[in-house]
């Protein structure tokens, strides 16, 4: 009787745990759910209504189905935890994931914001350029702080181009590059305070990023 009693605690504690996981899971996408106001590469701009998730039984794929206005478009952002991307594609919500393309090249990847109100679109097959939740644009945010690379280049040094490009292009694509971003400007007057006090200890930051510089793609 033991053991009976034992084997059913541990299958009601498995069961348990599977709630909150399934949960977790479904926020993949749960985020795109709203209206938005996308930005085209042409400047002009759309609307995506988005109302239903799907989630499969191995929990692994995620979708968010959504109309494009104008032209009622049907179209899905499909997330995959292999891919751990969000990636748009213009079909119908009667396709599965199972019957979407394997091929990349026909979606567009999407990259939300920390806190999905805006996102922002990778070159892909359709000329997405970024969107935001609702009919009401954000403010801008606002412009970064004190700049170690600034201060040790010069501000008109065209080698800051190349690392705004990097900032811009890989390290914010990702949350833990923004958070990066992020740290780097929240330090950047305490770093540049210890150079304004010791000389060789700014020559030596500036060289170090000289070299970055080089290596960069």
């Amino acid at each position: 009787m033991k053991k009976i009693i034992k084997s059913l605690t541990g299958i009601a504690l498995f069961f348990f745990l599977l709630v909150p996981l399934a949960a977790a899971e479904s926020e993949f996408v749960q985020g795109w759910v709203d209206t938005w106001t996308v930005k085209m590469n042409d400047d002009s701009k759309v609307t995506w209504e988005i109302t239903d998730t799907w989630v499969s039984e191995s929990g692994k794929s995620h979708v968010a189905y959504g109309i494009k206005n104008p032209g009622t478009v049907e179209f899905q952002i499909y997330y995959s935890l292999f891919f751990t991307k969000h990636y748009y594609i213009e079909a119908s919500h009667d396709k599965t994931v199972y019957d979407l393309p394997q091929d990349l090249n026909e979606y567009t990847e999407l990259v939300p914001s920390d806190d999905f109100k805006t996102f922002t679109a990778k070159p892909g097959k359709y000329p997405i350029s970024s969107g935001y939740k609702g009919t009401v644009e954000p403010e801008p945010e606002p412009e970064p702080g004190a700049c170690v690379a600034s201060y040790l280049l010069g501000a008109d040094d065209p080698r800051l181009d190349t690392l705004r490009r990097y900032r811009d292009e890989k390290l914010a694509t990702s949350k833990a590059g923004r958070d990066l971003i992020k740290m780097y400007y929240d330090k950047s007057d305490d770093i540049i305070a210890v150079c304004e006090k010791n000389p060789a200890a700014k020559r030596s930051l500036k060289q170090m990023l000289e070299s970055i510089i080089l290596v960069i793609p």
